[in-house]
């Protein structure tokens, strides 16, 4: 098993990067993954962190469309308090050209949470991505 995403690991985050990990710093939490959605426009992000004390859901874009200052904000929810956690799956084989391909969500009711990523046969990082911080996720609740 390949070892989950971080986000000093995450590509096309820009300068979100420095801010989570100031977060992280400033709060004493061990990170054990992270998922980043990019949004359409490049400019906005929703981050969520899974922690050891919860789970950092946080929103990083510009303060105002023509202002040049961001800003991340969000916040933890502790894991007793995270609700209707659960991972669908679906996946199909064409006959025709021979491939499989599978598209995989994590939801959440609290905090809302709907992810997902598709996995081709030649391109399965964010799928990968997804399920390590899934796992993550589901190991802190167990708890």
């Amino acid at each position: 098993m390949l070892r989950p995403v971080k986000v000093g690991e995450w590509e096309d985050i820009g300068r979100s990067r420095a801010l989570l990990q100031r977060v992280l710093g400033e709060l004493g939490a061990v990170e054990l993954a992270a998922h980043v959605t990019l949004h359409a426009d490049g400019d906005r992000q929703r981050v969520l962190v899974a922690t050891d004390i919860g789970l950092l859901d946080y929103n990083y874009g510009a303060t105002a469309p023509t202002e040049p200052t961001y800003e991340l904000r969000g916040g933890l929810t502790r894991w007793p308090s995270v609700r209707g956690m659960r991972l669908q799956s679906d996946a199909q084989w064409d006959d025709n050209a021979r491939t499989a391909r599978s598209i995989w969500r994590l939801v959440a009711e609290e905090p809302k949470i709907e992810l997902s990523a598709e996995s081709t046969e030649n391109d399965r990082a964010s799928v990968t991505a997804l399920l390590d911080f899934a796992r993550a996720c589901f190991a802190s609740l167990d708890r």
